[in-house]
């Protein structure tokens, strides 16, 4: 692969790069799903006649990313990597280097904070998961973007005793949902579709054999299951009752007891769902290739049956070193 890797790094909206593009001899941007932080790390040889200075409180870097293609590094195309905040940094001797982290997104601490709290939900009046989600969204100043399909969804009185982030993390994981803070958005969606909240298709890229360096599939035969069954209690007639989803064996049986039938099916639905999707997963390693996005979908062609296809990326990790430009993809099976 003959192209020149490119980047950019501003720190506060001045660009560094051009200044001290001799110094930096690392950048690296993990994107991820769910509610783990996307995170960047930026290294720099801090030689002692000209050391470069240490963040003084609160500074934000900006990464952008991509290939010279022929140009100037003023015209190289780049594609951002996001706005992160400055929540570390390391000085290390005596080869000296400065090494700074960042997270993308620093959550309200409030949003940590262990809370009680009653949901009432009467039967002339439902509580919504959609209402939950917008109520706790607007606690924090976020806007909520739900997916339809969690629009009509209702849900149990709940008595809450853990924080918000906790009770939000919870309901993703019974729902089977990507939950995420991004750019003052709560983002509510569905798990391994591929699509973004608008269902249109999140970016897609091909990869095959020129683009791959190595590639690792895992296939867990004991996470392959045909039926999710959940026991609910019915206070209504005093008994334990079970609800499916799937039909097929092998049947795995979830070890809780829900408050309700409603919640029970939508635990064993979601189950299903992830069960289905990480029965056969994917590890990456490709020449660097700046417009794979976590939520994403890649296609690989022409590598192994048993690869070829379309895939859902979890997790990729974009780094540029000495060794030229590399992208480490974690991915699974899509929804179907």
């Amino acid at each position: 692969m003959e192209l020149q890797a490119h980047y950019s790094v501003k720190a506060n909206g001045r660009e560094v790069a051009a200044q001290l593009r001799d110094r930096i001899a690392e950048v690296r941007v993990t994107l991820r799903t769910g509610l783990l932080s996307d995170t960047c790390y930026v290294k720099f040889d801090n030689l002692g006649s000209l050391p470069i200075t240490a963040p003084q409180g609160a500074e934000d870097l900006e990464i952008g990313m991509g290939y010279k293609q022929g140009t100037g590094d003023n015209s190289a195309p780049i594609i951002e990597m996001g706005k992160y905040s400055v929540g570390e940094y390391q000085l290390i001797g005596p080869v000296r280097a400065l090494e700074l982290h960042g997270n993308k997104v620093l959550w309200d601490k409030e949003l940590k904070t262990l809370k009680f709290k009653s949901w009432p939900s009467p039967d002339d009046a439902p509580l919504m998961l959609a209402d939950v989600i917008s109520d706790i969204a607007g606690q924090y100043g976020l806007s909520p973007c739900i997916a339809d399909s969690y629009q009509q969804i209702q849900l149990p009185q709940i008595e809450q005793s853990e924080s918000d982030m906790q009770l939000l993390s919870k309901l993703a994981e019974q729902h089977d949902a990507f939950m995420k803070i991004v750019n003052d958005k709560l983002i509510f969606m569905n798990k391994g579709t591929g699509r973004s909240l608008s269902g249109q298709p999140l970016t897609e890229v091909v990869l095959g054999p020129k683009w791959l360096t190595s590639w690792v599939l895992n296939a867990q035969h004991y996470k392959s299951v045909g039926e999710v069954k959940a026991k609910f209690y019915d206070f209504d007639i005093a008994e334990l009752n079970t609800v499916n989803a799937g039909s097929d064996s092998p049947c795995h049986i979830l070890p809780y007891v829900f408050a309700d039938e409603a919640s029970a099916q939508a635990a064993a639905d979601s189950k299903l769902n992830q069960l289905k999707r990480s029965h056969k997963s994917v590890q990456l390693h490709t020449f660097g290739k700046p417009d794979i996005v976590a939520g994403g979908v890649v296609e690989i062609e022409d590598v192994a049956d048993e690869i070829n296809g379309r895939w859902y990326v979890n997790e990729v990790e974009h780094v540029i070193n000495g060794q030229g430009y590399y992208s480490y993809l974690s991915c699974e099976a899509l929804a179907e």
